[in-house]
């Protein structure tokens, strides 16, 4: 089991990424990811009007689990569609594993950037939209 929480503290935001040798920005919001109760991993993302930026998701290398991450990136992703930033970037994906990059629905644009419109991407379990295929 896992639970992915919202920080609270930017102390302890602060701390969390500086254990997992994650960025942090102080303007960012941040979600504790733990599994089975132990410390696990870090999602950090903002928001600057319609613009959701997904920071990372950074998770010490033991505690690695694709579906943990996934979900936890979507968490995030919905929250920040649910208050009206529906277009979507991630800053720091992880280069070495494209394969969750694309499975949260960024793709790569021309000028390098990880991009996503999420208008709509959270209805109907996203199965009708386009960037989700």
């Amino acid at each position: 089991m896992f639970t992915s929480i919202p920080i609270q503290s930017k102390d302890e935001q602060q701390a969390l990424c500086a254990r997992l040798g994650a960025e942090y920005h102080a303007g960012d919001m941040a979600y504790a990811v733990q599994i089975e109760g132990k410390e696990a991993g870090i999602v950090t993302f903002f928001i600057k009007g319609q613009n959701g930026y997904l920071r990372q998701i950074r998770f010490y290398p033991d505690m690695r689990d694709f579906e943990v991450m996934f979900i936890c990136g979507r968490a995030a992703m919905e929250f920040m569609d649910r208050v009206g930033a529906y277009n979507g970037y991630f800053l720091s994906p992880d280069e070495n594993d494209e394969r969750l990059t694309r499975a949260l629905g960024y793709k790569k644009r021309e000028d390098g950037a990880w991009y996503l419109n999420t208008t709509g991407f959270f209805e109907e379990h996203c199965k009708n939209h386009p960037e989700a295929l």
